[in-house]
Formats: C-alpha cells, structure tokens, sequence
C-alpha cells in the first residue's frame, strides 16, 4: 500500500495478521492534548514496541529536537503482545495533527488502511470535550461518549458513568479515523472526550493531565488494561508539578531567543 506523500517506516518484522483478536487505541494532538497524553502514558505503562512511522508532507515543516537527535514529526502505530494471547493492543499518535483538511483527511484514510489490514474490529480514540471551566467538577472530569454503532453505545454507557454527546463536531483524526474505518470497512468506533476548560482551546500551551488521567483509569476498568497505578488521579499533583517544572525549564532555555514578530507574540521562534 502506498500513498503519496506519505513515507513509511517500519520498525518490526511483526506482520499484520498476527495480531490476536486486537483492539485500536487513538490520541492525536488536539485541545489541551488530553488524548495525545493518555496514549503516550499507556504506551509507558505497556511497554510498547514501535511497529511503523509515518512521515506525511502535510506536516509542519520543521524538525523535532530531543536529547540534542533530530526527527521529522511523524505519525507512529505502536503495538502490545497479550502474554496471555487474549488480546493485543494497537496504538496510535502523533507528534502534530496534519495542516490543511485535506491533509487530515489522506493520512487518516492512510491509517485506517492499516488498521483494516492488522484486523481490528474496535477502535477507540481519545481527546478532550472543551466546557465552561465553572461546570466541570474539581476531583473528577465527566466523560463524554459518541460512537459509529448505535448497540456499541449504549451498551458502554449502561457500563460506565459517561455521558452521550448529542450534537456536535469533532475535528481532526480523533474523529475521523473511526468515522472512515465504518464507512470503509464496517470496523466499529467509540470516541470518549474527557470534558477540559474551554480555555484551552485559546491556549495551545495548556495540558489538562487530569482529564488525560480520567480516560486512562475508565480504559482500564472498561477494557480490562493492564495499566499500573502509577498514573492516576491520587497523584496528579506530583505529575503536574514534574511537568510544570520541566516546562518552565524550557521556557527559561528558550528565553534568549527573540520574537520574530513583536506585535504578535504568538509568532515565537522555536528550535
């Protein structure tokens, strides 16, 4: 399978069809990158193994810099072997959501090709549902849910203390990728939206770690996750304060760099 525009890097030797009975989960960069989030800290907490990369011309241009190595931002499907042969576990992220509609469109067409071939029959993806700050509770953020089947629904709500969404949009590959994978090839999908201050959909520097949290602690009593109880809501305060402090460490490393545009703050220089 080839697509233009789209390099694909494969890291394992692992193929599609051998995979026992797997499930897909999903988190691309979006508000407060609560899904993006979630799945980096399932892909810690399971060990994955990197499966394939995607390089995608319709992704910001620009190189990543980590521990001093350069790399493209990529799209990346990680994967977990059940010891117990139940079921396997497909993960998919990003470093960026695509630039243009058009963009997001091919490469989620893209990877619901893959996951067709690797015979998935559930996706699940994950990202934020933005609200007025004043109505989300201050211990635990209400999940909201939307799915491709009707049945698939209802039976997860009769399960778990989320909500339905009614009406709405969800944008980007979050949404897209198990909209296209019914439509293409009848493969089921639920999105689960943890509800996060609206605030952050004006403030591309924010990460809600506690609605992030939230999906991944309803992940595991749902699906049965072996995720350990290092990350959860008792300790939020800790991972905040870890994360805060490196981030200020880097705005204070990226201080000496001057803005390209005084008048608009917001066109930084970055490395």
């Amino acid at each position: 399978m080839t697509e233009s525009g789209i390099r694909i890097i494969k890291h394992n030797d692992i193929k599609e069809e051998e995979f026992k009975d797997p499930i897909c989960i999903l988190g691309m960069p979006g508000i407060a990158d609560v899904g993006k989030f979630a799945i980096d800290s399932l892909i810690g907490q399971l060990n994955a193994q990197n499966f394939m990369d995607f390089i995608f011309d319709d992704y910001p241009a620009g190189a990543i810099v980590d521990d001093s190595l350069l790399s493209a931002p990529k799209a990346e499907i990680l994967f977990w072997k059940d010891p117990s042969y139940q079921r396997d576990i497909i993960l998919i992220t990003a470093d960026a959501q695509s630039l243009t509609p058009k963009g997001i469109y091919r490469i989620s067409n893209f990877l619901t090709e893959i996951i067709y071939q690797c015979k998935i029959k559930l996706i699940i993806a994950l990202g934020a549902y933005p609200v007025n700050s004043r109505k989300i509770d201050s211990k635990i953020p209400k999940i909201f849910a939307s799915s491709t089947n009707r049945e698939l629904l209802d039976n997860f709500l009769s399960k778990n203390n989320c909500e339905k969404i009614q009406k709405g949009v969800i944008i980007g590959a979050n949404g897209l990728i198990p909209t296209l994978a019914k439509a293409r090839f009848d493969i089921d999908g639920i999105v689960l939206l943890a509800e996060t201050d609206n605030i952050a959909m004006l403030n591309e520097d924010i990460t809600d770690l506690k609605a992030s949290i939230t999906l991944l602690e309803m992940l595991k009593k749902s699906f049965m996750l072996p995720i350990k109880k290092k990350y959860s809501l008792d300790n939020i305060e800790d991972i905040t304060k870890s994360l805060q402090s490196k981030k200020d460490q880097l705005e204070k490393d990226l201080g000496t760099f001057q803005f390209v545009d005084m008048d608009d703050k917001k066109k930084s220089l970055y490395i």
